[in-house]
């Protein structure tokens, strides 16, 4: 199975997946890694996914030890990537041209945004950019030094919804702070510290 490749199965659920439903312990869990080396981290990541064509919905479940929070934004769309939090870079085709960039902190506070490059290589971010209906789920367990957030994310938000056989272009990452410093980890490293390299990329299969 190659490793840059996350296979999305269709499973139908009836309600927004709690953290411990037995559904995810079906599917494939991808590790991120430290985004310049490739290394593990000292503290694991683990996404997982699927989706629901019934009700058209794409689903997402990040793990990660955690020993410390560090999160003091409380409003949506605050710059969340200045400490800790979960991010996915989502792209509806084989084109990195254009991405949705997607971020929660420990505390559930959510960043959507849409990003865009000219031919020149010049990044752009659309802040106005909005996913009605997109619904997530973050909870820090101190006592099982974890954070975990479960996101569900409407086909609407796309302008190609999957379809069996389509392969998208992602990538999913994590920053955490803690006393040891900041680690920033991916599931397809980019080698350097930037999560903004979409060649990089890993691939999103809808089987």
């Amino acid at each position: 199975m190659a490793n840059n490749i996350i296979h999305c199965k269709n499973i139908e659920t009836s309600k927004f997946p709690a953290a411990a439903d037995k559904i995810w312990s079906n599917l494939e869990s991808n590790e991120l890694v430290d985004v310049q080396t490739g290394d593990k981290p000292f503290l694991t990541t683990t996404v997982r996914c699927f989706r629901d064509d019934t009700i058209q919905k794409l689903f997402f479940k990040f793990v990660g030890e955690d020993d410390n929070v560090l999160s003091y934004f409380r409003f949506k769309d605050e710059p969340l990537y200045k400490q800790d939090v979960f991010e996915l870079f989502i792209a509806d085709s084989l084109d990195t041209s254009k991405y949705i960039e997607l971020e929660v902190s420990p505390h559930n506070v959510k960043f959507d945004g849409l990003i865009s490059y000219s031919k020149n290589g010049e990044r752009k971010l659309d802040m106005s950019f909005d996913i009605l209906d997109w619904e997530t789920f973050t909870v820090f367990d101190k006592k099982k030094s974890k954070t975990t957030s479960v996101w569900s994310i409407p086909y609407s938000a796309f302008k190609n919804p999957p379809k069996v056989g389509d392969r998208w272009r992602l990538n999913a990452f994590r920053i955490d702070h803690s006393i040891r410093g900041v680690s920033y980890q991916a599931w397809q490293k980019t080698g350097e510290i930037n999560f903004h390299v979409p060649e990089a990329f890993g691939y999103l299969h809808f089987e």
